[in-house]
C-alpha cells in the first residue's frame, strides 16, 4: 500500500448497489473511495491511471464484466486487489482464476466486509508474500514442513527457509507465536 489510507474504486452498473457499498465503506475511516463507476470501460481507464489498493467489482455488467476488468488489472501488472461483489455464486471459480482477493455475495453484510478489510490490512502491513501467507495457513492447519513441501511441490528445506524468513518478518520466536500472530491479524 503506497498511501496511509486504503484507496478503493467501486464498479457496479447498478446505482443502488454502488450507493449501498459507499454507505457500508463509510463505516471504515481507513477507507478512501477514489472513484466509483457504473460504466466498466471508464473504470478501467481510471484504475490503470490511479492504481488503487482495492477494486470492488460487480461481475455481471453491460459491456465488460468484472472478470474482464480483473484480467485487465493483471495484464498491466498492478498491485491492485480485486474483491468481487455479486449476487451470483457460479462465478466463484472464474473469480479465483483472476486472483481475486475475496468474493462477497450480495446483499453484503457489514461483518463480511469488515472481515475482508481486516484481512487486507493484515496482509498489506505484514509485508508477507503470497507464498509466505500460504505457508502460514498450512502451518495453522497443523502441517509440518515435509507435508507443506509435498503439497506445494517444493522441498522441505525450502519450506524451512520460508519459515525462518516469516519468523523474521513477523518478529515471532516460534511457530506457535506465529500462529497466534496470524490469527490476531486475520491472516488465517
Amino acid at each position: 500500500m503506497k498511501h496511509s489510507k486504503i484507496r478503493v474504486v467501486l464498479v457496479d452498473d447498478e446505482l443502488r448497489a454502488l450507493n449501498r457499498m459507499k454507505l457500508l465503506l463509510g463505516n471504515f475511516p481507513e477507507i478512501e473511495i477514489s472513484g466509483q463507476f457504473h460504466e466498466p470501460q471508464e473504470s478501467i481507464d481510471f484504475i490503470l491511471r490511479d492504481e488503487p489498493d482495492i477494486v470492488f467489482l460487480d461481475i455481471e455488467m453491460a459491456g465488460k464484466t468484472g472478470l474482464d476488468i480483473a484480467i485487465e488489472i493483471q495484464r498491466n501488472n498492478l498491485e491492485t486487489r480485486t474483491i468481487y461483489c455479486t449476487a451470483h455464486e457460479h462465478y466463484a471459480i472464474k473469480a479465483i482464476k483472476t486472483n481475486a482477493f475475496d468474493y462477497l455475495l450480495k446483499p453484503i453484510g457489514i461483518d463480511d466486509l469488515k472481515a475482508t478489510i481486516n484481512r487486507f490490512k493484515a496482509q498489506s502491513h505484514s509485508g508477507l508474500s503470497k507464498r509466505e501467507l500460504e505457508i502460514i495457513r498450512l502451518l495453522a492447519e497443523g502441517k509440518n514442513s515435509k507435508a507443506i513441501g509435498e503439497q506445494l511441490f517444493i522441498s522441505r528445506h525450502t519450506v524451512d527457509t520460508y519459515r525462518r524468513k516469516i519468523l523474521q518478518k513477523t518478529n515471532c520466536k516460534n511457530s506457535a507465536e506465529l500462529i497466534t500472530f496470524a490469527s490476531k491479524n486475520n491472516i488465517v
